[in-house]
């Protein structure tokens, strides 16, 4: 399994994000109150992305390489979730100390006094989580950042963290691919469904 480049000629013009925390929830036949039972790991991203109208084959035949060389649902990509930069600061902290676990982190070698609003995304180890709360780098460049849902790995000190153009690592969700070719040479493919790959 490789993870394949995504070519600019890819065009992803519309993305439909979908998060999914299972949960097993009982309720009492009796008192009616619910119970809700739940694991720390087993949230899962997924997407549709429908990719732009490209004009000419050459402006198309990088995209169709590339859904090509993902072979269906083995190998898999690093899919942007954000539209736009989400700050246009150079925020490049890593990891502060290995052995951390859950739903928060320390990082230093942030810019002192920039900071993430709650809802921005991050990526740590190939995972994207949203942050919890909003927060700023003190005048060492150091924060705890509080966000969900919880690590599935603890990443190691001085681990890079994304938090400008954060990414998940997805693949197809259906092995086959497709697209229309129509007159004029205009190409579209077909909207692509993925998933969390790990």
């Amino acid at each position: 399994m490789a993870i394949i480049t995504v070519p600019d000629a890819l065009a992803i013009r519309r993305v439909e994000w979908t998060f999914d925390r299972p949960a097993q929830v009982n309720r009492s036949q009796w008192t009616k109150r619910r119970q809700v039972v739940t694991q720390p790991g087993p949230a899962l991203w997924s997407a549709t992305a429908e990719l732009a109208v490209r004009c000419g084959t050459d402006e198309w035949l990088e995209a169709e390489a590339f859904l090509i060389d993902l072979e269906g649902q083995i190998n898999s990509f690093r899919m942007e979730a954000a539209a736009a930069p989400q700050t246009d600061l150079p925020l490049k902290p890593v990891v502060d100390g290995a052995g951390q676990y859950g739903r928060a982190l320390r990082f230093r070698g942030g810019i002192p006094g920039a900071g993430m609003k709650r809802g921005h995304k991050m990526t740590v180890n190939e995972q994207m989580v949203s942050i919890g709360t909003s927060f700023v780098f003190d005048a060492n460049g150091r924060a705890t950042v509080s966000f969900k849902p919880s690590l599935r790995l603890s990443p190691q000190d001085g681990a890079a963290v994304e938090m400008v153009k954060p990414t998940v690592l997805v693949s197809l969700v259906d092995s086959a691919i497709g697209w229309t070719e129509d007159l004029g040479e205009l190409f579209q493919g077909k909207p692509i469904a993925v998933e969390e790959a790990f």
